[in-house]
């Protein structure tokens, strides 16, 4: 089973290409939403794992697309928030468990399931990454440009358990929850205990 997975977070496509190679998949990463439409219609594909946010073309616009030009195989949607917008024909709740993700996919064509360690190198490479995210989260903070330290913040959200930092993902998670209500005075002072709290988190 040949599959196109649109995510624009290379690690967490480099886990979940492990993951489902291992499992007898084939798998082609598609960097935005703009790439996963032109990948798409080659035809080449069983099935397409959508991110929902994604640069230059997002995931749901990029569904739509390809549901316009006439693309009938099966897209599910990846993402954190809920997924309402007709045309996928299944969803996934980021952080992705890759145990949920079989189920999904078993459900257009049964295969093994496995079980799989993550690799100490790319989750090394996660933590070095998440690391640089919470530097420029605190860079953010200082100069109170909240729209790109939340989007931080929601990346975070969706791919930190995957790589078991579950904790990480949790703080992300309630953060973004709560954001929306804390009067615009007091976001440097919830954001600051935000980042002290991933502090103790102790990524290493």
């Amino acid at each position: 089973m040949n599959l196109l997975f649109a995510e624009d977070d290379e690690l967490l496509a480099q886990l979940f290409q492990l993951q489902a190679e291992t499992a007898g998949y084939q798998v082609v990463w598609a960097e935005n939403g703009d790439v996963a439409v032109q990948q798409a219609l080659s035809y080449q594909f069983d099935l397409i794992l959508m991110d929902i946010q994604m640069p230059i073309l997002d995931g749901v616009s990029a569904m739509q697309m390809l549901r316009q030009l006439g693309y009938d195989r099966p897209i599910i949607a990846m993402s954190a928030e809920e997924v309402t917008a007709a045309g996928f024909d299944a969803s996934l709740k980021k952080p992705l468990q890759w145990p949920e993700v079989q189920q999904r996919l078993t459900k257009f064509k049964a295969s093994p399931s496995l079980e799989l360690e993550l690799p100490q190198e790319l989750k090394e490479a996660y933590l070095a990454h998440a690391k640089q995210l919470l530097q420029q989260l605190v860079i953010l903070t200082r100069q109170q440009n909240w729209i790109d330290f939340m989007a931080i913040v929601h990346q975070l959200k969706g791919s930190a358990a995957s790589f078991d930092l579950v904790a990480l993902s949790q703080l992300a998670d309630q953060l973004q929850n709560e954001w929306k209500t804390i009067p615009a005075g007091q976001r440097t002072e919830r954001a600051t205990y935000f980042l002290e709290q991933c502090k103790a988190c102790k990524l290493k």
